[in-house]
């Protein structure tokens, strides 16, 4: 059994691999008050694992905090962090500097490429929202970045005096009141980011959403899209029979 650990912007996310099977998922906030003591409590309910995988895009404070934790949990137990790579499963890396594309983004796209038929756009709607692009042959061809739904509105709340930020949700459209208004335009942008992604694919391609908006928002923008918020961890799942402990 590997513990696999998504550590994210916002959240760190984990899953159980069993053999080729993922099951468990959990994740919690880094602001949550009580987050250490969430961790130890839900780890310590878990066997001790054969490997555990880490991939972070988050701070350096919060992985070293999360590695003191299984440090507590499980003393010896051997820790792999994951990085991007050139080529790995399938698809090839087509960023200048390889190690600088996003781990988060790496695992989803060896993991859609390993699951639905290429080519692919990924979409990772997170704190980030991220786009990448996989032709037929494995090769990415690059991606776009944006802020995420939470951050656009926010946004708007501290870079102006009277625009305050928007929480509820809101009919879609031309608005009669600012709180509408920016509810729509946020969604309208990320519609328009994503339409601008596939408009520069040379074929018709399969659109693949993940991430922790990616429900919501498939649902809201009427996209015709696969939803599969399991994908980093696939990546994951795939990588772990390739790497060894350390």
């Amino acid at each position: 059994m590997n513990l696999l650990i998504d550590i994210g912007n916002t959240r760190v996310k984990w899953a159980i691999q069993e053999l080729d099977k993922l099951d468990t998922f959990a994740a919690i906030a880094h602001h949550q008050d009580d987050f250490s003591a969430t961790l130890i409590s839900a780890w310590r309910l878990l066997a001790m694992p054969d490997c555990i995988y880490i991939a972070c895009v988050g701070s350096i404070e919060i992985k070293q905090l999360l590695i003191n934790i299984i440090r507590l949990v499980w003393s010896n137990c051997p820790i792999q962090e994951i990085h991007s790579e050139k080529f790995s499963c399938g698809v090839s890396n087509g960023y200048l500097n390889p190690e600088k594309l996003g781990v988060d983004r790496w695992l989803a796209m060896l993991g859609a490429y390993e699951h639905y038929s290429a080519p692919l756009c990924i979409v990772d709607f997170g704190t980030a929202i991220t786009l990448d692009v996989i032709d037929e042959h494995g090769w990415h061809l690059g991606g776009l970045i944006m802020p995420g739904l939470t951050l656009l509105k926010q946004s708007l709340n501290k870079g102006t005096a009277d625009l305050s930020y928007c929480t509820e949700p809101h009919e879609q459209g031309l608005a009669n009141s600012t709180q509408a208004a920016i509810y729509s335009g946020s969604l309208y942008a990320i519609k328009g980011f994503i339409e601008a992604g596939l408009m520069q694919c040379a074929q018709t391609t399969q659109l693949i959403l993940t991430g922790g908006d990616a429900l919501f928002l498939a649902d809201i923008l009427k996209l015709e899209a696969v939803v599969d918020t399991e994908l980093v961890f696939k990546g994951i799942a795939l990588l772990s029979s390739e790497k060894s402990p350390l």
